[in-house]
């Protein structure tokens, strides 16, 4: 039975041919999906944008690696940061990481590489990935969401790969997953994310009178 009417007659009298209907709707969907489709790179810089872009940006998330969980939360403006894991807290002022460890009383302080501040802070593998990954979709489909599979430009390094899952609505990160070439991945799923609030100036900085106690190591 076909469902079809014979022709669409227009206000008019006029009637365009149910074969001529059709043919203008398919020549008018590519063009409305072109402008609503993003390249991989279009997807990864508006990921970028919306962490960095903010005046601050605050998240809260869930790591697991190898059978150990826990919670943490991350306050980040520009490239300085705070992350805040239950054994251990880590502060980075622009230009020097210190990383406090709960078990051994002890503060590390270097001037991090690129790669430092990534194992620090899971959202510095979305913001330095322009210039050290090749970005492309990921087989995995997902509801709502970009799926990016991140590959090193350079082999030999730590990382394999890295999976990122973004939201389709304002392309906050939603996981993160880093693939090392030996060793079991760590995932980072984050709970929420927020942008737009004004961290305190002190954010940033070692709270030294905070653990008096600690020992500094100085590895700068």
């Amino acid at each position: 039975m076909n469902i079809l009417p014979k022709a669409i007659h227009q206000p008019c009298g006029k009637t365009i041919s149910i074969v001529a209907f059709w043919v203008v709707v398919l020549l008018w969907t590519p063009t409305i999906s072109s402008q609503t489709a993003f390249t991989a790179p279009q997807v990864l810089s508006k990921a970028i944008a919306a962490i960095s872009g903010s005046k601050g940006c605050e998240a809260n998330f869930n790591v697991f690696n190898s059978g150990y969980s826990g919670s943490g939360r991350i306050v980040a403006s520009g490239k300085k940061f705070h992350v805040s894991l239950p054994d251990a807290s880590v502060w980075y002022n622009g230009s020097d990481l210190y990383t406090y460890n709960s078990h051994s009383g002890e503060t590390t302080v270097v001037v991090p590489t690129s790669e430092e501040l990534s194992q620090a802070n899971p959202l510095a593998y979305v913001t330095g990935a322009q210039e050290s990954y090749n970005v492309s979709f990921s087989t995995v489909k997902k509801e709502g969401r970009y799926v990016l599979e991140l590959i090193p430009k350079k082999k030999g390094g730590e990382v394999k790969r890295i999976t990122l899952t973004l939201k389709k609505s304002d392309f906050t990160p939603e996981k993160i997953v880093v693939e090392p070439t030996s060793g079991n991945p760590i995932s980072a799923d984050i709970s929420s994310f927020k942008t737009g609030i004004s961290p305190q100036p002190n954010e940033f900085e070692y709270p030294k009178s905070k653990f008096p106690k600690a020992e500094i190591i100085d590895l700068r």
